[in-house]
């Protein structure tokens, strides 16, 4: 065996063994949480400042794929640990709720995506949202319409939705409907999307009504694919939020 070769399956084995210990590292991070705030004052809050308050919460917990539009195939996986940092408009509200001063929402997720037949693939993650105490939980279902091509991208279309619990007496949960357009270029694919997302929120207090709030958004990002080794970014803006994603893992 060539020198060159062993040195290109010792490259890739140190890539694999990176990304088992951020993916270990990445699980006993949502396992243990972070538990600083809690929304226990939510009876506190007026009208409006919910409606603030739970807009933020939609843009922070729908779900952000953080993959192009190509699909996988039948044999294909991805497997990654995410984090997503959101942008928050209404720190006022957090503090008031009992969450603490909070200018952002940090989620770090464990994440997964599977090929199946006929250009569909669907996917998954679960996290524990850091600042508000929160367990959230997200799929998906995407169809590709097209297949990258020699000189054609890939379109698809995605329908995912999440939900957010054990943060006090407020129950929230999410459903979008996007649409992705990628182009794989060797190794990197860089992709755009848009959609509509719906968020419904509701909290358990006398004072406070249930909340149906519609948001466009639109994201961009790119996926860069060494050997196994998978390394993925994404931004997106939903209403007045801003949201950043990364994902490391594997793609294959």
């Amino acid at each position: 065996m060539s020198e060159t070769t062993l040195a290109n399956k010792k490259n890739g084995m140190n890539r694999i063994q990176r990304g088992i210990s951020a993916i270990a590292c990445a699980t006993w991070f949502i396992s243990a949480g972070a538990s600083a705030g809690d929304l226990n004052q939510l009876g506190t809050l007026a009208q409006s400042q919910f409606l603030k308050l739970s807009t933020d919460l939609g843009a922070a917990a729908s779900y952000k794929g953080v993959t192009p539009a190509t699909p996988l195939g039948i044999t294909g996986f991805d497997i990654g640990i995410e984090l997503t940092q959101t942008s928050l408009e209404s720190g006022a509200a957090f503090r008031q709720a009992g969450a603490g001063d909070l200018d952002h929402l940090y989620i770090p997720k464990l994440h997964i995506h599977k090929g199946l037949p006929l250009g569909f693939d669907i996917g998954a993650f679960v996290s524990q949202v850091s600042g508000v105490s929160g367990t959230l939980i997200g799929a998906e279902l995407r169809y590709a319409l097209l297949d990258d091509g020699i000189a054609t991208p890939a379109l698809a279309v995605r329908l995912s939705g999440t939900k957010l619990s054990g943060v006090g007496s407020l129950e929230l949960s999410t459903m979008a409907l996007d649409a992705m357009l990628s182009k794989k270029l060797t190794f990197v694919t860089p992709y755009i999307g848009a959609g509509t997302v719906r968020t419904r929120s509701n909290a358990d207090v006398a004072n406070l009504r249930k909340e149906s709030i519609d948001k466009s958004r639109l994201f961009i990002g790119v996926n860069a694919n060494f050997l196994l080794s998978n390394v993925a970014v994404e931004a997106e803006k939903m209403g007045d939020n801003t949201s950043l994603s990364a994902k490391v893992g594997f793609r294959f």
